[in-house]
C-alpha cells in the first residue's frame, strides 16, 4: 500500500477496507427486537449486545497499532479482514454464546482497521487529510446507512432469518481480503509501540484528550441512536420494515456530508467553532426528540447531519492535531480505545434507563447532556496546533 500519493490503487484500498469497518455492526440495531423475540434478551441485554462492539474497539484499539508495527499495515489489516469474516459467521450460529463471541471477535477485527486506516491516510496522504478522510468517513456511512436499510428485508426473505442477515457480511470481507493479497508483498513504516515516547506523550497531552473525549461522546450518542432508534420508532407506531429505513437515514445523512466536508474544513485555520456548533445541533435534534416526538424523524435528520460533521472531524483531528504518522497512530489507538469505550457505556445506560422509567425521554435526555459536554470539548480540541506543541499542557 506503500504508494505515491494520490494514487488510484491506495484510494480504492482505503475504500475497500472501510466498507466493511461498519455493516456487521449498524445491521444489528433494526433487527435488535427480533433478536429480543428469538432469544428472550431483556432491554438491558439487548444493550450490552450492540455496546460489546465498542468495548471490543476500546480494549483493542491500543494494541491496534502495535500489531501494525510488528506486521505491517497491510498484513495487519488482511488478517483483520479474515478475522472479521470468521467473526460474522460465528455470531450466525444458533447459540447465545455464538452471539456474543461473535460480536467480540468482529468487532476486534474492526478495531485495527479503525485505528490503521486513519495512520495509513497521514502517512500517504498528507497534504489531504481532510479529502481522504472524506473518503474514508462517507464510505463508513454508505455502508452503515445500506446494512441499517436492508437488515430487516434481509431477515424476512434469507434463511435464518435475523442470523442470516447479520451473515452476508461475510462476503465483502472475504472478497476484500482477497484482492488486497497482492499488496502483502509492501512494506511499512514502523508505528509506534506501548510505552515508547510518542505513545507516552499522547497520553499526557491535554489536547490528546480533547479529541479523545471528543471522539467518545460523538460516538456514543451515534450508536445509542443507532441501537435504540428502531426500538423508539416501534413504540410510536411504525412498521419493522419502515423503522429499519428511517434508522438507515440516520448513517445515511453522513454520505452528503462527506462531499462537501473536506472544503468547508479547508477554509478554516482551525475547526472549534465548526466542532462546538454541530454538537451543539444535534442537541438540539435530541431536545426536539423529547418535546416534539410527532416530528422524529426530522430531529433524526437534524441530529444525523450533525453527526455527519462531527464524525470526520474526530476522524480528521487524529492527523491534524498530530506532527507526524506515528503520532498520528498512537493519538488513533488513544482517542478509539477510550472514546469507544466511553461509547460502550451508551447503549447500555439508554436500555437501563428505558427499563427503569418505562419511556425513552430520561434515557434522550442522557444524550442531551453528553452533545453539550461534546460542544465543550470540541471547541478546544478544534484549536489549531500539534500535540507537543508549546501551548498544548501536559496532564
Amino acid at each position: 500500500m506503500k504508494l505515491a500519493s494520490g494514487s488510484l490503487l491506495l484510494v480504492a484500498a482505503i475504500f475497500l477496507i472501510s466498507m466493511n469497518l461498519r455493516p456487521a455492526i449498524t445491521g444489528v440495531g433494526p433487527v435488535l427486537e427480533f433478536i429480543r423475540a428469538d432469544t428472550g434478551l431483556s432491554a438491558l441485554m439487548a444493550g450490552v449486545l450492540t455496546s460489546i462492539p465498542l468495548a471490543a474497539f476500546a480494549l483493542m484499539s491500543p494494541w491496534a497499532a502495535p500489531i501494525g508495527g510488528r506486521l505491517g499495515i497491510e498484513r495487519a489489516i488482511f488478517i483483520a479482514l479474515l478475522v472479521l469474516a470468521a467473526g460474522v459467521l460465528l455470531r450466525a450460529v444458533p447459540s447465545l454464546f455464538a452471539l456474543y463471541a461473535g460480536s467480540i471477535l468482529l468487532a476486534s477485527a474492526i478495531a485495527v482497521g479503525n485505528v490503521l486506516v486513519p495512520g495509513l491516510i497521514k502517512r500517504d496522504f498528507p497534504d489531504k487529510v481532510g479529502l481522504m478522510t472524506s473518503v474514508y468517513a462517507t464510505t463508513l456511512a454508505t455502508f452503515a446507512s445500506l446494512s441499517s436499510g436492508i437488515a430487516v428485508p434481509l431477515a424476512n426473505s434469507l434463511p435464518g432469518g435475523w442470523r442470516g442477515s447479520l451473515a452476508v457480511w461475510f462476503v465483502p470481507a472475504i472478497i476484500t481480503a482477497i484482492i488486497l493479497l497482492p499488496l502483502l508483498k509492501n512494506t511499512t513504516k514502523p508505528l509506534p509501540q506501548p510505552g515508547d515516547k510518542v505513545m507516552q506523550s499522547v497520553w499526557r497531552s491535554k489536547l490528546g484528550w480533547h479529541v479523545t473525549l471528543f471522539m467518545g461522546l460523538q460516538s456514543m450518542s451515534f450508536y445509542t441512536i443507532l441501537s435504540w432508534l428502531s426500538s423508539i420508532l416501534l413504540d410510536q407506531g411504525y412498521s419493522p420494515v419502515n423503522a429499519g429505513w428511517i434508522t438507515a437515514l440516520f448513517p445515511a445523512l453522513g454520505i452528503p456530508v462527506g462531499f462537501v466536508f473536506a472544503p468547508i474544513v479547508s477554509r478554516f485555520s482551525n475547526q472549534s467553532g465548526l466542532s462546538a456548533f454541530w454538537s451543539l445541533v444535534m442537541l438540539s435534534g435530541y431536545v426536539g426528540m423529547i418535546f416534539l416526538p410527532q416530528l422524529t424523524v426530522l430531529w433524526v435528520i437534524v441530529s444525523g447531519v450533525a453527526l455527519g460533521f462531527c464524525f470526520p472531524l474526530a476522524l480528521a483531528f487524529f492527523a491534524l492535531r498530530a506532527s507526524d504518522t506515528r503520532q498520528a497512530s498512537a493519538l488513533s489507538g488513544m482517542a478509539q480505545s477510550v472514546g469507544y469505550g466511553i461509547a460502550a457505556t451508551g447503549p447500555v445506560l439508554f436500555g437501563a434507563l428505558h427499563d427503569l422509567t418505562h419511556g425513552w425521554i430520561a434515557a434522550l435526555w442522557m444524550l442531551v447532556i453528553c452533545a453539550g459536554a461534546q460542544a465543550y470539548l470540541g471547541w478546544y480540541a478544534g484549536r489549531k496546533g500539534h500535540i507537543g506543541d508549546a501551548a498544548d499542557a501536559r496532564v
